[in-house]
């Protein structure tokens, strides 16, 4: 669904504050999502569907439907998560304030946004949801390309997939990664200049690498986790202004690659002489497989 939006002030910023809001929500790529600009009300519930271990190949006998039913779960997931950011400007403000600057306010809340709900999503990853840890507790200076390893072996302990592998870490262990010699010389290096430069780790031991500085511990000294898609379930939708007619500009905003959906309200408060625009983000989340996820933990 393209973005329902007809002022060009309002397009410009709006895109704007999509893009930096998907490029944060980056990790969420480890886990089964269903992102859509349909229209929903919020408490309702989405079925995400997870990708199943297909069945085995069978000997042609005069049915090609042998095994077509075997790959296809969804998880329930209810839309009760319901997170806004908004700009307010002033008469004076609005008047003086240029797209640029407009522009550069939209991205710092729209990372902020993103980083608010997925510390919310990541609130889910706990004992109670994923079991105990999956390597005896380790500190950041000491984790390395072997402890990766470890994490390696301890997914394939619990049969979780090869392919699609993640590992989501905090900032202090990804960077004692960037001071592991096997890393830097081996991948960084090799892979491109770039990546060394920016400090980028690419995959390694068949796992995504994300970095992150808003991991919650959960009270339980969490620090980091391996995931598969299969572990979590995902769902973002729409939620429709009830009279839309009433805002200066109100609709959905739309990444096409994700369908990662915003909705976009903008309106004109008389009372406090202020122009006020706010994106609103309307999801839900659930534990899917327990052996989809293995958590890493501190001492």
């Amino acid at each position: 669904m393209p973005n329902q939006l007809n002022n060009i002030q309002d397009i410009r910023i709006a895109d704007v504050f999509l893009e930096a809001f998907v490029a944060a929500l980056m990790p969420l790529r480890a886990f089964s999502t269903d992102f859509s600009a349909e229209f929903t009300e919020r408490g309702k519930t989405v079925h995400v569907p997870l990708i199943g271990a297909a069945g085995k190949s069978y000997d042609f006998k005069g049915s090609y439907s042998q095994n077509a039913d075997s790959s296809v779960d969804t998880v329930p997931v209810q839309l009760t998560r319901h997170k806004v950011q908004s700009l307010h400007l002033t008469d004076k403000e609005y008047s003086e304030a240029s797209i640029i600057s407009l522009e550069r306010l939209a991205k710092s809340k729209a990372r902020q946004l993103a980083q608010d709900v997925l510390q919310d999503i990541w609130s889910a990853i706990t004992e109670a949801n994923y079991g105990a840890a999956a390597i005896a507790a380790v500190a950041a200076t000491a984790f390395d390309a072997a402890k990766v390893l470890k994490m390696r072996e301890a997914c394939a302990g619990v049969n979780m997939p090869v392919t699609e592998r993640s590992l989501v870490l905090d900032d202090s262990y990804y960077s004692a990664l960037l001071g592991d010699s096997k890393i830097s010389q081996s991948y960084l290096i090799q892979v491109s200049q770039p990546a060394f430069q920016e400090a980028r780790i690419p995959r390694i031991y068949g796992f995504d690498i994300f970095e992150t500085t808003i991991l919650p511990e959960n009270e339980e000294k969490l620090v980091g986790f391996a995931a598969h898609p299969r572990g979590l379930a995902i769902a973002n939708r729409y939620l429709m202004p009830l009279r839309p007619e009433s805002y200066l500009e109100a609709g959905p905003v739309t990444d096409p690659s994700t369908g990662v959906t915003l909705g976009y309200r903008r309106y004109y408060d008389n009372d406090s002489g202020k122009e006020i625009a706010a994106f609103e983000c309307v999801y839900g989340f659930t534990r899917a497989i327990k052996e989809g996820i293995l958590r890493i933990v501190r001492p």
